[in-house]
């Protein structure tokens, strides 16, 4: 199975624009102002990183760990829309001073093919004010709304 599990467009359409996508794909709906692709040759892992990132980073193991590990030391703010598994070291290391909310229904993913993930999700995020739309998507869509005095 690819690593290219891509957004689902209404996401991105709620999250809004970013400065930097690191981990694009030809199918990625992402706002971003650059987006850096493998396919391109481009490695989002050894690019700069400026200004807000936004990052669906490969699930597969050694991927989401090096991420995880950008992200949070990245110095902007930053979104990304990972598996829910906090049984992991990558999941203490990206959520460790960050928001989160994690999904409702499993997020349906876009791209060669369209399917449903055979996981939960989870939205986590730093230093980032969402905007309006995204409101909906807390509120409606994640587990957060539920509770909101999480």
């Amino acid at each position: 199975m690819s690593d290219e599990w891509c957004t689902p467009e209404r996401l991105c359409e709620a999250l809004g624009e970013f400065d930097l996508d690191p981990c694009a794909s030809a199918f990625s709906h992402v706002r971003a102002r650059t987006h850096y692709s493998l396919v391109h040759g481009q490695n989002g892992l050894e690019l700069p990183w400026v200004g807000s990132v936004f990052c669906n980073p490969p699930y597969s193991r050694p991927g989401i760990n090096r991420f995880c590990e950008r992200l949070s030391i990245h110095d902007g703010p930053w979104v990304a829309l990972v598996k829910l598994d906090p049984t992991t070291n990558w999941w203490r290391t990206l959520t460790d001073g960050a928001e989160w909310s994690p999904f409702r229904r499993r997020i349906k993913f876009e791209g060669v093919r369209t399917f449903t993930a055979p996981f939960p999700s989870a939205l986590v995020w730093h230093d980032w004010a969402p905007p309006a739309a995204m409101y909906d998507w807390i509120y409606r869509v994640t587990i957060r709304g539920a509770d909101a005095s999480r």
